[in-house]
C-alpha cells in the first residue's frame, strides 16, 4: 500500500489540459479556458487558438459572402457596386448586416438587403401572393 502522501501528491500532479488556462498557439498569451472555443477532438476540449485570434484569422482568410458570390458569378465589381448600399432596397433602414438578395429560380441579383427583410422574403418563398395577402391582413386588423 502507498503512503497518504504520495496520493496527496498524485492527486495535485494535473496535467496541464485540466486547468482553468491555457497559452494561445497564435498571440502567446495565457487566458481563461473560457477565452477559448469548444473543441471535442482535442485532449484540451478547445482550440489552440483564442476567439479573439480565431477571429482575426477568420476575416484574414474568409471574404464575406464567399459562398453566394460563386454561386452568383459575381464579380469584384459588381460587389463592390452592392456594397456601397448603406440602406436596406425594402425597409431603408441602415445596413448593419448586408445580405445579397437574389432570385432563387433564375440566380438574379436583386440587390442588398438587411437581414430581417431578406429572412422574411426567404420564409414566405417569395410568394406575391402569400405577400399580399400578409399587406391585406395587417390592413385590416
Amino acid at each position: 500500500m502507498r503512503p497518504f502522501f504520495y496520493v496527496i501528491m498524485y492527486k495535485y500532479s494535473i496535467p496541464y489540459f485540466h486547468t482553468n488556462m491555457r497559452t494561445c498557439s497564435r498571440c502567446k498569451e495565457t487566458k481563461d479556458i473560457s477565452c477559448f472555443s469548444k473543441r471535442s477532438d482535442r485532449p484540451s476540449g478547445v482550440q489552440s487558438k483564442c476567439k479573439e485570434c480565431e477571429k482575426i484569422y477568420r476575416r484574414m482568410y474568409y471574404k464575406p459572402h464567399e459562398k453566394i458570390r460563386q454561386k452568383l458569378k459575381i464579380s469584384d465589381d459588381l460587389y463592390e457596386d452592392l456594397m456601397k448600399n448603406e440602406n436596406c432596397q425594402i425597409c431603408d433602414a441602415e445596413l448593419t448586416k448586408k445580405c445579397i438578395d437574389h432570385c432563387h429560380s433564375t440566380n438574379k441579383i436583386r440587390g442588398v438587403l438587411c437581414n430581417n427583410c431578406n429572412t422574411a422574403l426567404g420564409l414566405v418563398g417569395e410568394n406575391t401572393q402569400t405577400l399580399q395577402s400578409m399587406i391585406e391582413y395587417l390592413q385590416e386588423h
